[in-house]
């Protein structure tokens, strides 16, 4: 699974398609309606347009799904870490983070040392062990 940031990016890639496509049907299906009530309605022969009740209903539907896409993306925002939380109590976590960070990585480095200092120790009673050997024979 995606991790939350990337999930938003994805709803919100996809509800710019489907903002993108909303006003695409209304531009190209929508019936032409005079500016002022005393001009007259302009035709256009080539223009086709849905019958009011497929308009209206095609309208609530890309609506419905505006809402719903909106609603997903606030509940991903809802969950993602740091919201509930100050600045300030943000930044002391980090800080405490940090701390505990400088403690593994001393760690790690003592750790490295210690078996550094063991293998040396190892490697010299390999080599007396060998010289004991060598001097009895």
């Amino acid at each position: 699974m995606t991790d939350r940031l990337t999930q938003l990016q994805l709803c919100l890639d996809q509800l710019t398609d489907i903002l993108f496509s909303a006003l695409s049907y209304i531009d190209q299906n929508h019936d032409s309606v005079p500016l002022n009530e005393s001009d007259p309605k302009e035709t256009d022969t080539g223009h086709n347009p849905v019958t009011d009740y497929e308009f209206h209903s095609s309208q609530q539907e890309l609506s419905t799904d505006i809402i719903l896409k909106t609603r997903q993306i606030l509940t991903i925002i809802d969950t993602l870490p740091g919201i509930g939380t100050t600045k300030t109590q943000q930044m002391e976590t980090i800080q405490n983070l940090r701390i505990e960070l400088n403690k593994a990585e001393q760690e790690r480095k003592d750790t490295i040392l210690e078996k550094e200092k063991l293998l040396d120790f190892v490697n010299d009673l390999i080599l007396k062990v060998g010289d004991t050997i060598s001097a009895t024979r």
